[in-house]
């Protein structure tokens, strides 16, 4: 598609998750800086007479409006979402393969004008622990790696968002949490005592390297950017940071040398090998950062100082920084300028790269 955008070429991206195209927040995060907009959520969906179509509530009108005014900007699709839909099957239970449904949502992104210029990935759990979503099925994983080779080879930018524990580069490298599972329901990994246990209350919400494989699958090059979410519900970074009290840009930076130095995935269910070592060089690598909703207990609270430490520590250690950050969610940015993430990053980063962050007027 000649209409396609390619990524901003400095870093840091500013990339904001949104679903609501009608409040104007979209158009003020951009004018705050955001450079990608991820558009939440559209599904792969079969309908009663067995048709592959793309479904979505998504505005695309207004969708489209956003995409005319803000050229610079680039626009992505997500598929999954928490509670969301995993790949459908057939009656029969069989499914359409990943390259197959990569067409079906290339003709969707066609007859939508051309609206999204990549997809991104973030296929996660349930609430329902006895739903059919609260794990994985590798067939599931398999259409995520075969849509994602398919997808670069159209020219669409690929992004994926794991969950910090479905892609976990601080693990003991010899304890269990280094191995493959599809289960997205286990306990997270960190809170092991009893004060932590009855803290989450039950809580089984996390996933285990699920992610590794279809990087490994795909391969990393297929990849243009990786955000890992360190806001997950009790994920290992808001662990040590709240309750263990270690110091926030130290416990970033586990996370980048982790991911940039490589750490290895045993129990993988490839024809190659049963490890696998998941590295991702720094002009891949996103922080995901929840925004003013998220609680500080359940949800770390990331500032966007600690951003910038941890973006010019990873400069100085690997001669460039890390591709950029992430957050969740446009739609619950604040009116003033305080409470919006976007304004808050810009404000930190601008200084690098001043011309990259948009001036555009409302």
């Amino acid at each position: 598609m000649s209409n396609l955008r390619s990524l901003p070429s400095t870093a840091p991206l500013i990339i904001g998750y949104a679903s609501n195209a009608n409040s104007g927040k979209v158009d003020r995060a951009i004018v705050d800086g955001a450079n990608i907009i991820i558009w939440s959520f559209i599904h792969l969906h079969i309908t009663d007479d067995s048709k592959c179509t793309i479904k979505t509530s998504l505005d695309l009108v207004e969708i489209k409006r956003i995409r005319e005014k803000y050229k610079h900007v680039v626009h992505l699709a997500a598929f999954g979402g928490w509670n969301g839909p995993h790949p459908p099957t057939f009656s029969n239970g069989s499914s359409l393969s990943g390259e197959k449904w990569c067409e079906v949502f290339m003709k969707f992104n066609e007859e939508s004008d051309g609206l999204f210029d990549g997809i991104d990935w973030d296929y996660e759990g349930n609430d329902n622990l006895d739903a059919p979503t609260a794990k994985f099925t590798l067939e599931t994983l398999d259409i995520m790696a075969d849509f994602t080779t398919e997808a670069k080879s159209q020219g669409l930018i690929v992004s994926m968002a794991p969950a910090e524990s479905y892609l976990d580069a601080s693990v003991d490298p010899d304890s269990i949490d280094a191995t493959f599972s599809l289960r997205l329901d286990l306990p997270p990994r960190a809170w092991t005592s009893p004060e932590d246990r009855d803290m989450i209350k039950g809580f089984s919400h996390a996933g285990r390297q699920c992610y590794a494989y279809v990087i490994a699958k795909a391969g990393v090059e297929s990849f243009d950017f990786i955000s890992i979410q360190l806001y997950e519900g009790y994920a290992p970074y808001v662990y040590e940071v709240t309750r263990a009290g270690k110091n926030p840009v130290d416990t970033i930076m586990e996370r980048v040398d982790g991911f940039l130095g490589g750490y290895v995935v045993k129990g993988m269910p490839l024809t190659s090998s049963p490890e696998y070592e998941v590295k991702i060089p720094p002009s891949k690598l996103v922080i995901g950062i929840a925004n003013r909703w998220a609680d500080g207990i359940k949800f770390c609270k990331i500032d966007p100082k600690t951003l910038k430490d941890a973006y010019d520590r990873t400069e100085n250690k690997y001669g460039e920084g890390f591709l950029g950050v992430m957050f969740w969610t446009i739609n619950e940015e604040g009116d003033d300028a305080k409470s919006r993430m976007t304004h808050a990053l810009k404000k930190e980063f601008q200084d690098l790269h001043p011309g990259d962050f948009g001036d555009n007027e409302l």
